[in-house]
């Protein structure tokens, strides 16, 4: 005997109010069909395929009369595993024509050979799942949907050695893994699969999105997105790492700091007011208040070298295609266009002049002087 699962999607019915389908609506970023097919996965018991209900009498065409089938709404996302394995068991054990899966509403095991007929011999597995049976209507269900599965994974999650002292605020997406001894801390929000190490601080107010995160991280106050960081870094306040960053061991990321499509490489320090963006910084290198490396010409990207042990003075420039050489300086308020070599000073700003006298002869002020 051959076991497959057919998910039925039903295009027609939608959440009240709006163009997305009971089972394409959201719960905590996925469509709740998402959940039904995970469950499915886990239950592996065949092959899975997914029907709009409007296809669904054409089914029985493609199986012979040794195939059981599990049939599952794609509107219910805490259908679950066990209850799909259970109630297939149950199905075989008691030679039924089908089996329903608590309520039809829910699912039901039928053999194929029995579609369509009557006087089926029938059965029924009442799942220990409270849950399996709800599903949106209307947004307020939807929303009672999300808190009931923010509150389930959340629990998986604090059970598996995650620290989580309060848990206002805080949505942690199915499918993200986080190590044990991390502390998240409210209005966190962790979705797409990211993967968080042990001995983390996550939080307050932070986002992440489809990312690792190493062990030791501290991340306040901050996004991240399609990125990596490596282990003991100290990222935030109101840093933004935006996809393909890869943030080195130890590296200090402080307030309003940028960083985009980038390597930053082990100790290095970009401590506030800083875009680092299409560059490749070496180790220890430190940057001063309001660098930014000037990346775009409008037409095209280049990128920026900043080799180890670099200092990189307040409001420089860095104008790519360029480099700055192991150890080398450069000095504060300086539009760098040109490479700097190994442990050399580079200046580039004008010498200052004074005009004496020229505020009280030009009068800038709305006040006279």
């Amino acid at each position: 005997m051959n076991n497959s699962v057919i998910i039925i999607a039903d295009s027609r019915k939608t959440v009240k109010n709006s163009k997305k389908s009971t089972s394409m609506c959201e719960v905590l970023f996925r469509p709740v069909i998402d959940y039904v097919f995970q469950a499915a996965e886990k239950a592996d018991i065949g092959n899975i395929c997914i029907v709009d209900r409007e296809n669904l009498p054409t089914v029985g065409s493609h199986y012979d009369g040794k195939d059981t089938v599990v049939f599952l709404q794609g509107d219910k996302p805490f259908i679950d595993a066990d209850s799909i394995k259970n109630a297939l068991r149950m199905h075989i054990k008691d030679d039924n024509d089908m089996t329903v899966i608590s309520d039809e509403s829910v699912g039901y095991c039928i053999n194929t050979a029995s579609i369509g007929k009557t006087g089926l011999k029938k059965g029924i597995y009442v799942s220990p799942n409270e849950n399996i049976g709800i599903s949106a209507d209307t947004g307020a269900e939807l929303n009672r949907i999300s808190e009931i599965m923010r509150r389930i994974i959340l629990t998986e999650h604090m059970n598996n050695g995650v620290d989580i002292p309060c848990t206002d605020g805080i949505i942690i997406g199915p499918g993200c893994k986080i190590g044990c001894d991390t502390r998240i801390l409210p209005n966190t929000i962790i979705r797409t699969d990211s993967s968080i190490g042990e001995d983390c601080v996550i939080g307050p107010n932070s986002y992440i999105e489809n990312a690792t995160l190493g062990n030791g991280v501290k991340f306040a106050n901050s996004q991240i997105r399609s990125a990596k960081i490596m282990n003991n870094a100290d990222i935030g306040p109101f840093v933004q790492i935006r996809p393909d960053a890869v943030i080195g061991d130890n590296v200090h990321l402080g307030n309003f700091v940028e960083v985009k499509n980038s390597v930053i490489d082990t100790g290095t320090k970009v401590s506030h007011l800083t875009y680092v963006g299409d560059s490749d910084v070496g180790k220890d290198v430190n940057f001063g208040c309001g660098v930014v490396t000037v990346n775009f010409t409008g037409k095209t990207k280049h990128r920026t070298v900043i080799k180890d042990g670099a200092f990189i003075g307040c409001n420089t420039n860095l104008v790519a295609p360029v480099t700055v050489g192991e150890n080398s300086y450069t000095a504060a308020g300086s539009t760098i266009t040109q490479d700097v070599p190994d442990n050399s000073l580079a200046i580039a700003r004008e010498r200052q002049t004074n005009k004496d006298g020229w505020v009280k002869k030009n009068q800038p002020y709305r006040k006279k002087i």
